[in-house]
């Protein structure tokens, strides 16, 4: 993808005559005044440079910020001693900030970074004004910055996130004065979803890209709403309580978690899980940590999913062993008044029917036979669904995709996802010359959970793409309670910070306990088709 970028470079040369300069104090200063308003498809303004000395595991590095039309925000930092390697990190949520630290770890290799927030920003309440960490969770959860906002839905869908990867390698090229000579993607959830749309639609830009549990493969992916609405009575009241969550997830681990040869908070298979529900049932001698005949029936529904009145199903179930994800959609104790989520709320408020109903909307009036086809037509907008990957393919790019199998975006859209894109390009093997699915037993959205959450997906996708050492068995970590990013110069990790190591197989393998061997220990384990 080199030849590109170098383009890039006559053109920043022949717009800015011999601006380019090498990666210093002075360097980052000048690089204020460098004019991108003439950079193709992105014009661009950079509002502001700052060079920053060497600390905690970072180089000295120039950090830029600045923005591309039409309000593209996008932050870039260029380390010492650059690598020539280029790396653009995912956000969140519906995003509207730009967490670049969590690119510290491709950073601290010397590797070019960056991020951006997709096309919409606000105020952020900063560590200063909350005395702890940043407000991000406030500004990435909202909706109402797409109410009746078709321009900005369509950066936040797509466009943005190419427009700053635009206007981020031009940045580089200028400030070293030559081309990138690879380019990575890293993201997760929304960031994931960005990952798999530059793929589709723009296979060009990255030659390694690490898409983890994409959201929104499904247009309409209604279960981030649904899980509240079944559990409603006709009058809006909470029919299972969120207190009553941790009752069943204990029970389908008594009966589901030593069945897969080890007994450790973690089910290797969640489809080979198939729980006795009427275990909970209450009798006339107890009425605590039971449930309702009532409230089983909401279970039930909640493991089978979502379908139409025609058998249709639209939207996956909770998975085995994940069910205290449910605690973030089951918000009140039973017979009181339903709430869901805000973000779901906000999702139906301004985001997926083709005119935004607004704040007054109330999402308990969602109709499943009458609503969900009328949320396609923006849903179909940031849905990374398209399986033609022969383009990406053709360019020689990789593809690492991951999702934890407690998810509650559920796994199932991905692994039906990959299952079309080896179709399109001619079968398995073909698909396994660029592409790999990794699915990570109890792991939650991202991170966290009962399983292993901290992998090394930089060096994986970096080996493929430039040794052409395809991955195979991923090694996982989990660590003492710690599931933020692990962050600069942080591998290998210190063996101390580790609590236990699992191997994570690429699909349709699990992995399953040997018999024998330290439990905490990835080679104690051997791989295991999933039923799924």
């Amino acid at each position: 993808m080199k030849p590109l970028i170098l383009s890039v470079v006559v053109i920043l040369t022949q717009t800015v005559g011999s601006f380019l300069v090498h990666a210093d104090e002075q360097s980052c200063k000048d690089l204020a005044a460098l004019s991108l308003s003439a950079l193709p498809d992105a014009p661009t303004q950079i509002t502001g440079t700052r060079f920053v000395a060497a600390a905690k595991g970072l180089p000295a590095y120039c950090d830029v910020i600045g923005y591309t039309a039409p309000q593209v925000g996008v932050q870039v930092r260029l380390p010492e001693n650059w690598n020539g390697r280029f790396h653009m990190e995912g956000c969140g949520t519906m995003c509207g900030v730009r967490i670049i630290e969590n690119a510290d770890d491709p950073l601290s290799r010397g590797t070019a970074v960056a991020t951006t927030d997709m096309g919409r920003s606000a105020p952020l309440a900063t560590a200063e004004w909350t005395g702890g960490d940043p407000d991000y969770n406030t500004i990435m959860r909202s909706g109402e910055w797409a109410y009746n906002n078709t321009e900005q839905e369509l950066d936040f869908a797509y466009r943005g996130t190419h427009k700053a990867v635009l206007a981020s390698k031009a940045i580089v090229a200028a400030y070293y004065g030559t081309g990138i000579d690879r380019a990575y993607w890293r993201g997760c959830s929304t960031g994931g979803r960005q990952g798999l749309m530059l793929a589709q639609r723009y296979p060009w830009h990255f030659d390694g890209i690490v898409a983890g549990a994409p959201a929104g493969i499904e247009p309409a992916y209604i279960n981030i709403f649904w899980r509240t609405l079944t559990n409603l009575t006709s009058d809006g009241l909470a029919i299972l309580g969120q207190s009553q969550i941790p009752i069943v997830h204990k029970a389908v681990m008594a009966q589901c978690d030593g069945a897969d040869g080890l007994a450790d908070g973690v089910i290797d298979d969640p489809w080979a899980c198939q729980p006795d529900l009427s275990v909970l049932k209450c009798s006339a001698d107890s009425s605590e940590s039971c449930l309702t005949g009532e409230q089983i029936e909401v279970v039930e529904r909640l493991y089978a999913g979502a379908f139409l009145s025609d058998g249709l199903r639209v939207s996956w179930g909770v998975p085995k062993g994940g069910e205290l994800g449910l605690m973030r959609y089951i918000l009140d104790e039973a017979g009181a008044r339903g709430r869901f989520e805000p973000m779901a709320q906000d999702r139906l408020r301004y985001t997926w029917f083709d005119y935004d109903p607004g704040p007054t909307y109330d999402a308990g009036t969602f109709d499943l036979e009458r609503d969900y086809p009328r949320l396609f037509t923006r849903g179909l907008l940031p849905a990374p669904n398209n399986p033609d990957l022969t383009d990406f393919k053709r360019r020689d790019g990789k593809l690492i995709t991951y999702q934890g199998l407690n998810d509650m975006l559920n796994a199932e859209p991905l692994i039906d996802y990959v299952k079309k894109v080896e179709r399109i390009v001619g079968g398995e093997e073909e698909a396994d010359a660029f592409l790999r699915l990794y699915l990570i037993p109890g792991m939650n959205h991202c991170r966290g959970g009962s399983g292993v959450d901290t992998f090394d997906w930089l060096s994986e996708i970096e080996a493929w793409v430039e040794t052409e050492k395809s991955p195979g068995t991923v090694i996982g970590y989990r660590r003492k309670n710690d599931t933020s990013l692990p962050g600069a110069q942080a591998w290998p990790l210190d063996p101390k910070t580790v609590l236990k190591t699992r191997p994570v197989y690429d699909y349709p393998y699990t992995g399953r306990y040997v018999g024998q061997g330290d439990p905490d220990r990835a080679e104690s384990f051997t791989p295991k088709p999933l039923r799924f």
